[in-house]
């Protein structure tokens, strides 16, 4: 994971905590194996490391055994989770507001992760991204609670005036996917398509919607008083982990430079300038993790061409066959009759794929 100078708040994990612990989970342990004090958990303004939060999410995984904990815990998060910001967002004008106000100030709650919000005309978008490499498993963790206590703080807020709307998440559906049905009227969507994270999208009757707590001064005092606390958060100093993490994670869409520099608020230059740093290029980056996942897939049992194909962002699966062809020397299909272990050597995958044909045509 990234360097422990990235945070997260700690008091969304001692609210986990007080559930686990109601639920006879041995949180002792599970506080002493993620190397978190019981003490500092519960401490105003405390907080986790990256390496204490990768160590919590894995352990308490293994601990309870279950998959759902990042659903749990966004469910445990509400507006007075938030401290400061919390009083902020219950004092705003509207949703819109809302929303406004913890794209710029999301990084107190969470530093591994950025939010950009935006109108398009009758529609409001709201996109939370890492801006971290992170363990697929920590980031999914992260994503599943975001977009779940989004919902929980955007229905509380609006109550009967909440309707339809629709919550994405790059990450493939979980095991305890159902549990998502209870988020009605939000329509999820898993698997999105674009850079790792959470797309919101809603409608401008909600948005606009008038909140009953409305205080300008409030909203602004506490404004002020954040705008002090720590800078928004760029990427990671090691940039190719979190090129290659952002690229492992697209899912049915082969991710540009452009998409990323859009999603994370920099420029493609500076992108290119820091992988440069690395020795590193997003061309070879990409090149690097497409050849990975479509090996990765091809291997699975019962995968066809086309389905990996699409998995992969391609429209049809000769485009995939194309590019795996020119990147590899064999066409996916002769790479799958290749023998289980194989190399990433060019001219020995030729070699397996020869040799598979020969076994197949006797």
């Amino acid at each position: 994971m990234a360097a422990d100078s990235r945070r997260v708040a700690a008091r969304y994990f001692a609210a986990l905590c007080d559930k686990l612990a109601r639920d006879g989970v041995d949180t002792a342990q599970l506080l002493r194996r993620s190397g978190i004090s019981a003490e500092a958990l519960g401490r105003q303004g405390a907080t986790l490391t990256a390496t204490q939060l990768q160590a919590f999410v894995s352990t308490s995984r293994e601990l309870v055994g279950r998959t759902d904990l990042g659903f749990q815990t966004g469910l445990l998060i509400k507006l007075n989770s938030h401290d400061l910001l919390g009083y902020a967002m219950l004092s705003c004008r509207n949703v819109e507001q809302m929303l406004q106000l913890v794209s710029r100030h999301f990084h107190t709650m969470i530093d591994m992760f950025t939010v950009r919000y935006r109108r398009l005309g009758a529609v409001g978008e709201v996109v939370y991204s890492p801006v971290t490499s992170m363990p697929a498993e920590v980031l999914h963790f992260c994503l599943e609670a975001i977009a779940v206590a989004h919902h929980g703080q955007v229905a509380m807020l609006l109550g009967p005036a909440l309707t339809g709307y629709d919550l994405l998440l790059t990450m493939p559906r979980p095991v305890h996917g159902a549990l998502y049905d209870g988020l009605a009227p939000a329509r999820v969507f898993f698997d999105a398509p674009g850079p790792a994270g959470v797309t919101v999208r809603m409608e401008g009757a909600m948005l606009d919607h008038h909140l009953p707590l409305d205080s300008p001064a409030v909203v602004q005092q506490i404004e002020e008083m954040l705008h002090t606390v720590r800078q928004r958060p760029l990427p990671d100093r090691d940039w190719g982990a979190f090129i290659r993490m952002l690229l492992r994670e697209s899912r049915g869409h082969r991710l540009t430079l452009d998409e990323i520099a859009t999603r994370i608020d920099v420029s493609t230059r500076t992108i290119d300038r820091h992988l440069l740093k690395e020795n590193l290029q997003f061309r070879t980056l990409a090149q690097e993790v497409f050849l990975e996942r479509a090996r990765r897939l091809l291997a699975e049992p019962g995968a066809t061409v086309e389905e990996v194909a699409h998995a992969l962002g391609f429209a049809e699966a000769a485009g995939f066959t194309r590019a795996f062809r020119k990147a590899t020397g064999v066409s996916p299909a002769a790479y799958r009759r290749a023998p289980p272990q194989r190399s990433a050597g060019r001219a020995d995958m030729r070699a397996e794929a020869s040799e598979a044909g020969r076994r197949t045509s006797r």
